[in-house]
């Protein structure tokens, strides 16, 4: 072995353990006490606050000022406004966030992007460190992820190549074991609707299961919600028309109950038209019957029917998170720069869990009141906050664990398992995880616990590499 190699070889040898140590050290950016915030002086990124909440409120950002890119982070906010913990995605790698839901485990379940790709991360609650990440490289940009019949995920897949899907990959399996391609189905979604066709084409960018074996897909840029049978990829049927906004106008994140007579109500933020909307189903009919508007709302992306009858509306461009009594009052309200995506009660299972406005026994058109009227100033103040947060948990020291709902703890349905054939064609693999088990993982794999190397800590290797060959081969020359 020449003086060269075995300097390389050496240096691979002593920087191995530190590669290891160096993905640790990604999650525990802000980890200097977990259980300490910095907090000098008030609270920027808090409202008004007429009634607190009974538990904390996990809040997802997106990462965007206008054309800029910032923070994409998971904001854990306690009753009162104050902020629990900070969880910075940028400082792990990641793009985006988006979709973010708790697992029976109390971990939180979240869908980030990270080079042109989809990752599904199992986020620990009390450390904000990453537990399991699964890599779905042929994935470009997933929304939403549902973890459906225990070891199933449910997610939207916007490929922008003609190939616009929604898939379910099973954790048992090992892969992708059921595909509804919009494509195959152009009799229900034409190529010529919605947008470019082999770009931004449906922009589908929420699904979950409304019952068993049924699927609920919001289909951004045909301006409909839809709902799809597992078994027979038959549409069950539609909310809204392409060629009408009046309707639903590029929505996000729709939401299904079922009032006390039966009848389907879907709750949505009704993103361009600048409301949250709630529709109830009669007969073959959807029939407007409660929507919010005014107050400066601003590009909704996620309303949440609360069990108290309030509506958690995250505001996207508003870049604020607001509780909304059903007659329009804001009765809490935080801040969330930039672009709030998701947020989640805690205590209260995933998507909606109140009542619909029709059995509260509000109908109608409602204006927003009573938000402190935020402005550019207070959301840079906030941002520079959030910056300042060296706590990284997500919940509460005292909070008493999550709802765990149907679907989570290993409930098959009859459709649980069908490993039905995608009708784009072959099945195939769907994520990959990084090496490692973890029996307390949902998700199944570990990241920066594992011996896996990290994205922070490869380019610092592979740069130490580099400077320890220069040398070696330097001084090799000057042998010679």
């Amino acid at each position: 072995m020449g003086r060269v190699s075995a300097l390389v070889l050496a240096v691979v040898l002593v920087l191995a353990p530190l590669g290891v140590a160096a993905v640790g050290a990604t999650d525990a950016t802000r980890t200097a006490d977990a259980a300490s915030v910095a907090q000098s002086g008030p609270n920027p990124c808090v409202g008004t606050v007429t009634e607190k909440p009974d538990r904390a409120t996990i809040l997802s950002i997106q990462g965007a000022r206008g054309r800029e890119k910032t923070d994409a982070m998971l904001v854990s906010f306690t009753p009162d406004g104050s902020i629990v913990g900070v969880h910075d995605a940028s400082a792990n790698g990641r793009w985006w966030a988006y979709d973010v839901d708790r697992l029976a485990n109390g971990n939180f379940l979240v869908s980030t992007t990270q080079n042109q790709h989809t990752l599904v991360e199992e986020i620990d609650a009390e450390t904000g460190e990453h537990v399991s990440v699964r890599h779905f490289r042929d994935t470009l940009d997933t929304h939403d992820v549902d973890l459906i019949n225990g070891d199933e995920l449910l997610m939207n897949d916007m490929r922008q190549e003609g190939e616009d899907r929604v898939f379910i990959y099973n954790l048992t399996a090992e892969e992708v074991t059921w595909e509804y391609y919009f494509g195959n189905h152009t009799d229900e979604f034409p190529r010529e609707a919605g947008g470019e066709f082999g770009g931004d084409w449906t922009h589908n960018n929420d699904v979950e299961e409304i019952e068993p074996g049924v699927f609920m897909v919001s289909l951004k840029n045909f301006n409909q919600v839809v709902a799809i049978n597992r078994s027979t990829k038959e549409v069950v049927w539609k909310l809204g028309e392409t060629d009408d906004d009046s309707i639903l106008n590029l929505q996000h994140n729709p939401d299904y109950t079922v009032n006390e007579q039966g009848q389907p109500t879907v709750t949505v933020a009704d993103s361009v038209n600048d409301r949250v909307a709630e529709y109830t189903r009669e007969g073959d009919e959807w029939n407007l019957t409660w929507s919010l508007v005014g107050g400066n709302l601003n590009e909704p992306r996620d309303a949440d029917r609360l069990p108290n009858g309030n509506t958690l509306v995250s505001d996207r461009r508003g870049h604020r998170l607001l509780e909304v009594t059903p007659e329009g009052e804001v009765v809490w309200e935080v801040y969330g720069p930039w672009q709030p995506y998701d947020a989640e009660r805690l205590g209260t299972i995933d998507e909606s869990s109140g009542p619909a406005m029709a059995d509260a026994g509000v109908t109608g058109t409602h204006e927003m009141t009573g938000s402190a009227s935020p402005n550019a100033a207070d959301f840079e103040a906030c941002y520079a906050h959030l910056g300042n947060v060296t706590s990284t948990r997500l919940v509460p020291e005292d909070d008493p664990g999550p709802v765990v709902e149907s679907g989570q703890g290993g409930e098959t349905d009859a459709n649980g398992s069908d490993r039905t054939p995608g009708d784009g064609g072959e099945v195939t693999d769907g994520g990959s995880g990084d090496e490692g088990t973890d029996d307390g993982s949902v998700l199944g794999t570990t990241t920066g616990r594992s011996s896996a190397f990290g994205a922070t800590a490869t380019p610092v290797i592979l740069a130490l590499l580099a400077v320890a060959l220069g040398a070696a081969t330097l001084a090799s020359r000057a042998r010679r």
